[in-house]
């Protein structure tokens, strides 16, 4: 509906990227405030630093290219290193961090009606089942997070859900290619620079497209 606030939960990657682009330009979203909320994910896949200076650069790019444009960015840490001494094989899934998070706010915010997510036809053609029950167990959780609120619960929206991460890419402004970042299990150089894995599944899915 117009005017009201979108949250978007904003990674950097290519998906979260694609949804941003299309907050900012299509025309259905004009009218709307945007918060940007990208959450510091600090775990042993070591791609925050990574994933910080992408989002960081991608929006000053919109920032700057819309400036009439009303937005607001923040961020949060989330940090699961604690979890190394229980020598667990698991941690928590980005989705179910995000879904958490992006409903304290929404609670917090009683003017955001709709939260945008980074879901593409990607993503439901490689994972199958299993990522169909991860999204609906995330949008459980967001929807636990408001259990004690009187007021209506926010709508998860998809806005490139029909759109492939080539067809997203081929999207975006060069220079936002250029910042967005993908790799799970990025390595650093000693000047600080991230580097793609080329081994991890979403650097081989962006392989088949560059």
């Amino acid at each position: 509906m117009a005017n009201d606030t979108i949250l978007a939960m904003f990674s950097g990657g290519i998906d979260s990227t694609g949804v941003l682009h299309q907050l900012f330009t299509h025309p259905d979203f004009a009218d709307n405030p945007v918060i940007i909320h990208h959450v510091i994910l600090q775990n042993r896949e070591n791609r925050a630093a990574a994933e910080l200076q992408a989002v960081e650069q991608i929006v000053k790019y919109y920032a700057q290219t819309f400036p009439d444009r009303e937005y607001l960015y923040t961020d949060c840490v989330f940090n699961t290193m604690g979890f190394a001494p229980l020598n667990s094989t698991r941690f928590p899934f980005d989705m179910d961090v995000c879904a958490f998070i992006a409903g304290n706010i929404c609670v917090a915010r009683k003017d955001i009606k709709q939260v945008a997510m980074g879901r593409t036809s990607t993503d439901l053609a490689s994972g199958g089942e299993n990522f169909k029950q991860r999204m609906a167990r995330a949008q459980q959780v967001f929807q636990a997070v408001h259990s004690l609120e009187q007021e209506a619960v926010p709508e998860y929206i998809f806005p490139v859900v029909e759109m492939s991460k080539e067809e997203i890419w081929q999207m975006l402004p060069d220079p936002v290619k250029e910042s967005s970042w993908y790799c799970r299990h990025p390595r650093y150089l000693e000047s600080g620079i991230a580097v793609t894995c080329k081994q991890c599944q979403t650097c081989k899915e962006v392989a088949e497209f560059l």
